[in-house]
């Protein structure tokens, strides 16, 4: 009589676990992409409030803007009021809405859209 050694995994062992991780992986997956848009999104408008208030603050300071174009009001602002101009998460752009209030719009293509944004706007999934 011989005596089977048996020693590993079957096959169908294996594709059994390789079936349930596929499976959580495309369970996971859309709410991993969904949460990074919605990051992205959140990170671009924490920034925003922070452009807003340096011009505000630059404004209360007698600082006069020569133009709304961003590297103008960049100019102004950086360093006094903020250190560094924020980089948009996600290859996206600050961009001055008007010359009168200064107001600062985001644009990243991923988040609501690919349409621009307010610091204060709710943004769409």
């Amino acid at each position: 009589m011989k005596k089977r050694i048996t020693k590993g995994f079957t096959l169908v062992e294996i594709m059994i676990v390789v079936a349930i991780i596929g499976l959580l992986v495309a369970i996971a997956l859309p709410n991993f992409l969904k949460a990074r848009k919605k990051s992205m999104g959140k990170s671009a408008q924490a920034s925003l409030k922070q452009i807003e208030g340096a011009i505000e603050q630059a404004k209360l300071d007698g600082a006069t803007f020569p133009g709304d174009t961003t590297q103008n009001i960049a100019s102004v602002v950086c360093p006094d009021y903020i250190k560094v101009w924020p980089v948009c998460p996600g290859g996206g752009l600050f961009s001055a809405d008007d010359s009168t209030n200064l107001s600062m719009s985001a644009t990243i293509t991923d988040v609501n859209g690919g349409n621009s944004f307010t610091s204060y706007d709710t943004l769409s999934d």
